[in-house]
């Protein structure tokens, strides 16, 4: 009995260390690999308010990769969305 109740504890120990991470945020040396982007480029997208970031303390950067997952979907979107105007603007004949 001693041993399942050990194993129990240390079943959701390993749970709530699995759950903390997944709700860690990034450093945007973090963010910047997740997103396969260099650091400078990341740091132009914060800057021009194109992608969600954090600063707490004001001093440095946190990204949350929901939010980063959501920021491609959105943008990937966007681009399926202009890719296909230019090509209907293509297709029409000049007048």
């Amino acid at each position: 009995m001693q041993k399942q109740d050990e194993l129990l504890r240390r079943i959701s120990n390993i749970e709530k260390l699995l759950e903390q991470r997944k709700t860690k945020p990034l450093n945007l040396v973090e963010a910047a690999k997740y997103l396969s982007i260099s650091q400078s480029h990341l740091y132009k997208l914060t800057s021009q308010r194109k992608i969600p970031s954090h600063k707490p303390n004001g001093k440095y950067l946190y990204f949350f990769k929901e939010e980063l997952d959501e920021w491609i979907r959105k943008t990937s979107s966007q681009e399926s969305e202009d890719s296909s105007q230019n090509d209907e603007e293509e297709d029409e004949e000049p007048p």
